[in-house]
């Protein structure tokens, strides 16, 4: 991750010279041992989608701001980790930045826990940034869902499965897994081969000891 990156954004908002400690303590969080997908890797995954859809879609700080933050408290099984994402940010920008700022960002954190669709342009642009590893090629996207199953120390492998398999159902049953008709454009198709590819496997068995 950017720390230069961080600095102009949290500067852009209003915030001063306790950037560089936040960076360092987000910095802290996604480097824990244990995360293998939620990582400074996954960020820098979705910075970079974002700066690609943004020439079309149009700069936004908040947007940004909660991508930086979507994933800095994850415990694996957890159904609130979003939520505590939301709070962790709240209580390392209260003070700094506008309080209307941070409770925008944070309404967008919680909407990457996908649980409904999206609502408002801002939700659908940062969740459609989240979901666009869903539409890499059949490798990397394999790869990711390796890397969540490593992650996922508290489940079999049936569990697992049944538990990522009834997410992506979810979305494909969907109109769209995108919310925007850029994103839908570029990247629908792909997506649910993918998913389907995998749902396919699930069914099947993965042997995950395989590359």
């Amino acid at each position: 991750m950017e720390q230069d990156r961080f600095r102009r954004l949290w500067s852009r908002v209003g915030g001063g010279g306790e950037s560089a400690r936040v960076f360092e303590a987000l910095s802290r969080h996604y480097s824990d041992a244990f995360r293998r997908y939620h990582d400074g890797g996954h960020i820098t995954v979705c910075l970079a989608a974002y700066d690609e859809a943004a020439l079309v879609l149009g700069a936004d700080d908040a947007v940004e701001m909660a991508l930086w933050f979507h994933d800095a408290i994850f415990v694996a099984g957890a159904r609130d980790n979003e939520a505590r994402s939301a709070e962790w940010f709240d209580s390392k920008a209260s003070g700094y930045l506008p309080a209307t700022f941070i409770s925008d960002v944070g309404e967008l954190i919680i909407a990457t826990d996908h649980r409904a669709p999206p609502q408002g342009f801002q939700a659908q642009f940062a969740v459609d940034v989240d979901l666009w590893g869903l539409s890499q090629p059949w490798d990397a996207f394999f790869a990711d869902t390796r890397d969540l199953r490593c992650e996922a120390t508290h489940s079999n492998d049936e569990v697992f499965a049944r538990g990522q398999g009834g997410f992506l159902r979810t979305l494909l049953n969907r109109p769209h897994i995108y919310s925007t008709a850029h994103f839908q454009g570029l990247f629908e198709k792909d997506a649910r081969q993918n998913i389907g590819r995998l749902l396919t496997l699930f069914e099947s068995g993965v042997d995950w000891s395989q590359p």
